[in-house]
């Protein structure tokens, strides 16, 4: 059987025009979708021109480590379906990477005894380097299940950008022993070429699990080598080995006591560079925590994690820093000295409600010492992270986010880096048709420019061209506002309607003065044709 979607599209971008005003400019689009069952297990599913306009904004993300990317996860449908079949361990396949793809094609399912996914993708030339190159990806993944708790797996991604590439091989298991411990591996290598650079790595992992009633733990040892490259993964630090070790006791309660279950979670690890872990240097980074949870009566849920960690520097990461420093009349650049290996100790406090008929919630906190690493110092950390959700009737859902994060400077208090971001989603069912969406969220983001801890001079930044540029301080207060109407009127025929606005304004939650950067409505109509 045949299904074939058809998919118009008719966006209106609104931005500001030289004149002072504000235009719109219609932007009609046409594409389509295809879904093939080759076989009862095989399917096939292709695409000309998606459009995910009415795929909501992603949820404001606030890092647990500053110096890495944040992990955002898939929510295009054309990608979502049937994703579980290209997933490998360490994220070496990220669908997100793939940023507007002109055309996509995908087969999943099983073959004989193995299963499989095939995906490629041409994507939009403007994410290319050279702006005029399409980038192509295809990706492969195949697994074997061996007996029902044991399988083999093997991945190839690989994209192409001009005559830039880069390719990564990936073979992964998983083996059961004595029902209860777990063995696994992984192991890829990545071969790249950028501006007719070669480059090499390397990427492993290697665990040891047991998944018992009370007593469990997970030992894992990853390594990924400074040249590792996965231009279709994500993978958000390279150069180091970490070994961790993880001990898990859970005690059980009767049911309907006040405390109907315990469990207490001991965790180590220690982070090495790559080739330092080999040398039997020093570890970078070492931590040790001890989490303690409760499941009272009733469904509500407490938790409290101590940490005590050491963070150590690396020169080699602070090469572009520098120290300006007056000398007389002029103005000279020093090499910027980073600081001693900084101590940490943090407290995690955590309390969950249970799912009541008409809301749920949750809050969790994190304070205590922690390394600041754009000035190599120590610094007092908050972070908070709260959420409610309400379903005051069966057609109503609202759902509530606050997120904050601080960082102060630990010698004179003074913050270096503060984020607040709350948000807010709306979701009514009028009618088995009708659907009605809004989402709204608000970034407040602000960033001190660095200093030197031990001069408290600014810090320099050197530039590829030899040229300096000081740290300066930065603030953003960005508002973000989606509306989406859809209309469901029979199986396979949909209409969306929506309307979203970014805002910008100088003072944080003032809700005056805001700027309007950009706006923009749009309307998508598909329906399906099925060919028997």
């Amino acid at each position: 059987m045949l299904d074939l979607t058809h998919v118009v599209t008719t966006a209106l971008p609104g931005s500001a025009s030289p004149s002072g005003g504000w235009g719109y400019a219609a932007k009609p689009q046409y594409g389509g979708d295809a879904r093939c069952g080759v076989t009862p297990n095989l399917t096939l599913n292709a695409t000309i021109n998606p459009d995910f306009s009415q795929v909501e904004a992603d949820v404001g993300q606030i890092p647990g480590d500053v110096r890495f990317a944040l992990f955002f996860p898939e929510l295009r449908p054309f990608f979502v379906e049937g994703n579980e079949q290209i997933d490998t361990p360490n994220q070496l396949v990220y669908t997100r990477r793939i940023i507007q793809p002109r055309a996509a094609a995908k087969a999943t399912g099983k073959v004989s005894r193995f299963d499989l996914g095939v995906l490629s993708a041409v994507d939009n030339a403007k994410y290319s380097a050279t702006g005029r190159d399409n980038p192509v990806f295809n990706i492969a993944r195949m697994r074997r299940d061996l007996g029902a708790q044991n399988n083999i797996g093997f991945t190839v991604t690989d994209r192409r950008e001009g005559a830039n590439f880069n390719t990564v091989l990936n073979a992964d298991g998983r083996f059961l022993l004595r029902n209860v411990y777990t063995a696994s591996y992984q192991m890829a290598a990545s071969r790249s070429r950028t501006d007719a650079t070669p480059t090499r790595g390397e990427i492993w992992e290697f665990s040891f699990d047991r998944s018992g009633r009370s007593y469990g733990f997970r030992n894992t040892l990853e390594g990924v080598s400074p040249q590792f490259d996965s231009r279709a993964g994500f993978v958000p630090r390279l150069d180091y080995v970490q070994p961790q070790l993880n001990q898990r006791y859970t005690f059980f309660g009767r049911r309907g006591a006040p405390v109907e279950q315990a469990m207490v979670f001991l965790s180590g690890q220690g982070t090495w560079t790559y080739r330092g872990f080999f040398a039997g240097d020093a570890a970078l980074e070492r931590r040790i925590s001890l989490s303690g949870s409760l499941q009272l009566r009733g469904g509500w849920g407490v938790g409290i994690t101590p940490s005590v960690e050491r963070f150590a520097f690396q020169p080699e990461r602070y090469t572009t820093y520098f120290v300006e420093t007056p000398r007389g009349a002029r103005t000279d650049t020093l090499p910027f000295a980073i600081g001693a290996p900084v101590p940490a100790r943090q407290l995690q406090l955590r309390l969950s409600t249970p799912q009541f008929g008409k809301f749920g919630a949750s809050i969790s906190s994190t304070f205590g010492r922690d390394a600041e690493f754009f000035e190599t110092a120590q610094a007092r950390r908050v972070d908070v992270n709260a959420t409610l959700d309400l379903r005051p009737t069966p057609r109503l859902r609202v759902s509530a986010i606050m997120l904050h994060q601080e960082f102060r400077r630990a010698r004179d208090n003074t913050a270096i880096l503060r984020t607040n971001i709350p948000r807010l989603r709306t979701e009514f069912q009028l009618n088995r048709a009708i659907f009605f969406r809004f989402v709204g969220q608000y970034e407040s983001r602000l960033r001190d420019g660095y200093r030197d801890p031990r001069t408290e001079r600014p810090i320099l930044l050197r530039n590829s061209a030899g040229g300096y540029t000081r740290s300066a301080r930065s603030q953003t207060n960005a508002l973000r506002a989606d509306w989406l109407f859809s209309y469901f009127p029979s199986p396979g025929k949909v209409v969306y309607l929506g309307y979203g606005a970014s805002l910008n304004e100088a003072f944080a939650f003032r809700f005056r003065e805001m700027d309007r950067t950009g706006d923009g409505f749009f309307i998508k109509a598909s329906w399906l044709y099925r060919v028997p």
